[in-house]
């Protein structure tokens, strides 16, 4: 972004910069508010190096972004579901991990990785909220490991294996005792073959593994819908560039995982990592974005067939207003946000919000997270 923090939160309305200021808890009182949230990195003209990190929480109905400074890029959130203003924050591949509250919009807690091991992007606290659990890799083999933490103290207590390499998203799914991962894989070339793992989280045993039917491909970010059908969205293997494909599969229940290569004027476009994913359940359609692309694209989980794409510059992070009626997708450098219809994938009138500081690969509806919860 080519405007600096400082002079951007100035330049805000008074009555916006009066409900920033306002407490967290008490905004509801004042208008209707829709928590969402995101990472956030931004150059400052006035002071060119380094890159300044953000985590930001932005009105869905307008207002200045509430931004809490890291020293990391946010990329994955954990909500603790028995205090919902407490967030853990974990980067995409480096040593950074953090608790925020969002009430108080400040960093309260740091946690290091165990050694030799990164981070790998992701997290989710158990059910109880009695357990907090991360992606991680040993970095000398590559081999994925999820962490176990204690919800309250943060202290490390244990790990179970992702039955993989360079683990990166998690997703909980029954009840929280089985959680969904995927492993990115070793370079293209190596036996370090990307693929996503259900785990057992109680006897940490694999009960099924998933590959990619192409070698070209890792295995990103997921999304499931609530009858267990999967999206999995990829980049480019390691030992390729961003000038490479990235790729979208799909399941429907216990049918093979298949990559989209059709139509094949769209797949051909997915330059890069095909970024964030969500699925709405209303419809049956998953919505994928693909920034190297500039576009979103569509697919019917029932008939694993695009459905249309969306023109949007930068494409990123995608999820679901609170109702679960419309996506909400952020693009271009300027982090603007946008609404889309479900029943005609366009960008609905008067829903575009602008330098939101949401530039990261998701975003997160924290209304709706905490809902679920």
């Amino acid at each position: 972004m080519a405007y600096t923090r400082r002079n951007f939160l100035k330049t805000v309305a008074g009555g916006f910069a009066a409900m920033a200021a306002a407490p967290w808890s008490a905004l509801g009182a004042e208008r209707k508010v829709e928590w969402i949230l995101g990472g956030g990195r931004f150059i400052d003209p006035e002071n060119t190096s380094p890159k300044g990190f953000v985590f930001s929480q932005m009105n869905l109905h307008g207002g200045a972004p509430r931004l809490t400074d890291t020293e990391f890029m946010p990329h994955g959130v954990a909500i603790d579901p028995r205090h919902a203003q407490r967030v853990l924050l974990f980067e995409k591949i480096g040593p950074g991990c953090c608790e925020i509250n969002l009430a108080a919009q400040k960093v309260t807690h740091t946690v290091p990785p165990q050694p030799g091991r990164w981070f790998y992007g992701h997290g989710a606290f158990s059910p109880d909220g009695k357990l907090l659990y991360s992606t991680e890799t040993i970095n000398d083999v590559q081999r994925g490991v999820i962490g176990v933490r204690d919800g309250a103290t943060l202290d490390y207590i244990g790990e179970f294996p992702t039955f993989g390499e360079n683990p990166h998203d998690c997703h909980l799914i029954d009840n929280g005792k089985t959680l969904v991962v995927t492993n990115g894989g070793g370079a293209l070339g190596t036996r370090l073959a990307p693929c996503v793992t259900y785990v057992d989280i109680g006897s940490q045993r694999l009960l099924e593994k998933l590959e990619l039917s192409s070698e070209r491909f890792n295995t990103g970010h997921l999304t499931l819908s609530s009858r267990g059908d999967l999206v999995v969205v990829s980049a480019p293997r390691k030992g390729l560039s961003d000038k490479d494909l990235g790729a979208v599969s799909m399941r429907s229940g216990k049918a093979p995982l298949r990559t989209m290569t059709e139509p094949a004027d769209v797949t051909a476009r997915m330059y890069g990592e095909a970024l964030s994913t969500v699925i709405h359940e209303a419809t049956g359609i998953a919505a994928v974005t693909h920034p190297g692309g500039n576009m979103v694209t569509f697919w019917s989980m029932r008939t694993e067939k695009l459905i249309k794409t969306l023109a949007l510059e930068r494409a990123r992070g995608v999820t679901l207003t609170l109702d679960g009626a419309k996506f909400i997708v952020t693009y271009a450098n300027s982090t603007d946000l946008v609404q889309v219809s479900p029943r005609t994938l366009e960008i609905l009138d008067n829903t575009r919000l602008t330098n939101t500081f949401l530039s990261g690969s998701h975003i997160f509806n924290w209304n709706r997270l905490t809902r679920a919860a």
